[in-house]
């Protein structure tokens, strides 16, 4: 430490013989506080003795020590010594003893941190921030390491910058983040690069600062341009960073439409590791705001949303793929029929939220779920995308568990939504594959799935085409034989929506045959029209049972 400056042309006070009467045989902190106090009236620094003396009395880990210290007013007579030397110290060289020295105190509790704040943090930081411009523009010289104190001074500010209490304090102070911005855009310490993106991180803990920092005219371009700099600490603090600023909600669209942003977001998230995850977790928060989302579907021909379904699939990282997952989701739920169509146009978006709708991860599978069903509210026959949505709900149905699964209600819903929809019903009774999916789906043991899938064949069998199509398939007969005949009260809606289904199938003359030479449906149906209590139903339900008799002779 004492390499940080060699000697000066100052008036210098005699140390003379010091009382090593502290911890490890070092000068006390009174004695110290003395020194400097004198130094202090008589308008000089110390002499480089006397510097050593001090940085050997700070140079420990023992928290209690350095909590003493400032409770002894070190804090205070550090910061009217660095007040007094500033405007004169030409070379830097006893200002890189002074923040080394504040950099060793300030390893005190945090309790003891906010005390140096109270006590002088309001006027040291200007210091701090001329001490920053000296190394800046060249005047500290070389062969007192400049890029050393910058980045000693840095960490310093990013102390204050940490606590909880000073924060919004901090983020409020103009020449401060001017002055990390400073930093950040410097090559003369990659470490006081590190450090200033730190202390951005940092303030953006806070939603009042998040907002302050993503309008700061600076600040976004700064951490944009570090991001070219192969530096691979660099670009972690810069996703950090630009994370932690993403989650205001008032950011999100004019973050998304900042130049060269979503360039950025899009390289971090084709970088494997925490970056990755950090990007993911970028694009999820401002995919939440209606107007980030178009921005995000309309970039590079929809690099992002490609980039999107590769972390959600691919990642070897569960948290990437969950946080892509988790984007994908919030921009399933846009409202705008331009950004709905660009999803949906896009070749491997649906594909992949399909995919990730069987994943490993319970959360990739939540949010793909969700999503799934947010589309099928706006994709609909005759769109381009309506077979490919098809394709993904049969696929989604088919990789659910045997066992119960909380994801299945959300697949069932979705195959509802869709045949709720006149244009759809043919469309999805003639797709290969969906009715066979339905009927696993009303034999699934989840209440709603039970009740969705049978709802969703009911609803199939509106027209006299589809009502033949869907009497054509023995797994839809087995599943309505097998719900009907359900006495499990919880199940009594699914029960309702398969009887319902059979009495649409019976009207139709040509469907009579095969329905009563089903194997248990008849059975089924008797079973179910002597439990029904209700007396205008049973007559339905009677009614429909005896048009199948004659079919019997």
């Amino acid at each position: 430490m004492a390499a940080l400056c060699a000697c000066n042309d100052y008036n210098i006070l005699s140390a003379g013989s010091f009382d090593r009467s502290g911890p490890d045989g070092a000068v006390s902190i009174k004695q110290l506080i003395r020194v400097i106090k004198e130094a202090v009236g008589e308008n000089h620094g110390l002499s480089n003795e006397e510097y050593d003396e001090l940085l050997k009395a700070l140079n420990h880990q023992d928290m209690e020590r350095h909590n003493h210290a400032v409770k002894s007013g070190l804090a205070k007579a550090l910061y009217r010594l660095l007040d007094v030397i500033l405007p004169n110290d030409d070379t830097g060289e006893q200002v890189g003893y002074l923040v080394t020295a504040f950099a060793l105190l300030f390893q005190c509790g945090d309790d003891f941190k906010l005390v140096c704040y109270d006590q002088v943090g309001r006027q040291l930081i200007p210091l701090l921030l001329h001490t920053c411009e000296m190394c800046l523009y060249g005047k500290v010289v070389k062969e007192h390491s400049p890029e050393l104190i910058l980045a000693t001074v840095t960490k310093i500010l990013g102390i204050f910058c940490k606590l909880g209490e000073t924060r919004r304090l901090m983020a409020g102070n103009e020449n401060l983040l001017n002055g990390l911005v400073d930093i950040i855009d410097c090559k003369i310490s990659a470490d006081a690069r590190v450090d200033a993106i730190w202390a951005v991180s940092i303030l953006a803990l806070d939603d009042e600062n998040r907002l302050i920092l993503s309008r700061h005219p600076d600040i976004i371009d700064a951490l944009i341009e570090a991001a070219e700099i192969d530096h691979e600490m660099t670009k972690n603090e810069i996703s950090a960073a630009i994370l932690n600023i993403s989650a205001v909600s008032e950011a999100h669209t004019p973050l998304a439409r900042h130049p060269g942003f979503l360039r950025l977001v899009h390289r971090l998230l084709m970088t494997a590791g925490e970056p990755q995850v950090r990007a993911a977790g970028i694009i999820r928060n401002i995919a939440s705001s209606e107007g980030a989302r178009a921005e995000l579907v309309s970039f590079d021909n929809g690099s992002v949303l490609a980039a999107l379904c590769y972390a959600m699939i691919r990642s070897a990282n569960e948290t990437a793929a969950a946080r892509a997952a988790g984007a994908v989701k919030n921009m399933s739920f846009t409202s705008d029929p331009a950004v709905q169509q660009a999803m949906l146009a896009h070749p491997e978006f649906l594909k992949s939220i399909g995919r990730a709708s069987h994943s490993d991860s319970e959360n990739v599978r939540s949010y793909a779920s969700v999503a799934l069903k947010n589309f099928a509210e706006c994709c609909q026959h005759p769109m381009p995308s309506h077979p490919v949505y098809l394709d993904v709900l049969v696929e989604a149905a088919a990789g659910l568990p045997d066992a119960h699964d909380a994801h299945a209600e959300k697949i069932s819903a979705s195959f509802l939504i869709q045949a709720s929809r006149p244009e759809n019903v043919a469309p999805c009774v003639q797709h290969r594959g969906l009715p066979e999916a339905l009927a696993r789906l009303s034999a699934r043991p989840e209440v709603e799935s039970r009740a969705n899938g049978t709802k969703s064949l009911e609803m199939l069998a509106s027209t006299q085409a589809t009502r033949v199509q869907l009497c054509s398939h023995p797994g839809v007969l087995d599943t309505v034989a097998a719900v009907v005949a359900e006495q499990d009260p919880r199940y009594a809606e699914a029960c309702e929506n398969a009887f319902a289904l059979v009495h649409h199938l019976v009207m139709l003359e040509r469907n009579r045959p095969r329905l009563a030479e089903h194997e248990g449906l008849l059975e089924a149906m008797l079973g179910c029209v002597r439990r029904t209590e209700d007396a205008a139903l049973r007559k339905v339900r009677f009614q429909a049972l005896s048009m199948l008799l004659p079919s019997l002779l």
